[in-house]
């Protein structure tokens, strides 16, 4: 068993809660504003079998990052179809695109 002191875990805790404050302003920062509001999202599981548009953010490593709404079956069919796109945007496979929700 590991003992570690809890001034360690309250430190790593910080640590952890500023680099996520730092994450979301650098998105902020890199043209995502709008990756924020989900209001015009359904992301309930029960809609990965459904058809209709479902929209991904797109996370690159060439390129900005980016939000995409993707007409599809599912939301496989959906991912691989943003994904083919991703790679014509960037100019190689360095994205990949995260599901955020089916369109409301």
């Amino acid at each position: 068993m590991v003992k570690v002191k809890s001034g360690v875990l309250g430190i790593c805790g910080a640590v952890v809660g500023a680099a996520m404050a730092l994450s979301v302003s650098s998105a902020l920062a890199t043209g995502v504003e709008g990756m924020m509001d989900v209001s015009h999202l359904d992301s309930a599981h029960e809609n990965w079998a459904k058809a209709g548009k479902h929209e991904f953010y797109v996370s690159c490593t060439s390129i900005d990052d980016y939000i995409t709404q993707v007409e599809g079956p599912n939301l496989k069919e959906a991912q691989m179809t943003a994904y083919k796109e991703s790679i014509t945007k960037a100019g190689g496979n360095t994205c990949w695109p995260v599901w955020r929700g089916l369109v409301k």
